[in-house]
């Protein structure tokens, strides 16, 4: 089961108004550099099949965070990965025909 948290209101428009979001959008996970827990943040316009995946270097899929229907908002899931090794992992976000991904660094003690 995947932490999803949904931000109804996230983005400001040039008066400081909240709006949802225009476009998709896929943002790099914070902290980017992490040991056990970092959180993935995205953006839908609209109504969306949204699928968000954990790769290895090799292009292995090791997790699948999110394989849902979202409704349009701005979202947050974290990902836990204390499981695995340290290493540079990537993560792609799938929504209808939307397609991007981002590189993070995973560091252990």
């Amino acid at each position: 089961m995947y932490n999803l948290l949904q931000k109804e209101f996230y983005n400001q428009n040039k008066d400081g108004v909240e709006t949802m979001p225009e476009n998709y959008k896929l943002y790099q996970n914070f902290p980017q550099t992490f040991y056990k827990v970092t959180r993935i943040a995205f953006d839908l316009p609209k109504v969306s099949n949204v699928r968000i995946v954990i790769y290895d270097v090799f292009g292995r899929d090791l997790n699948v965070l999110i394989d849902n229907e979202l409704n349009p908002g701005s979202y947050e899931v974290k990902w836990n990965a204390s499981n695995l090794s340290a290493g540079i992992y990537y993560y792609k976000l799938y929504a209808d025909d939307f397609v991007d991904s981002k590189k993070i660094f995973l560091l252990k003690n």
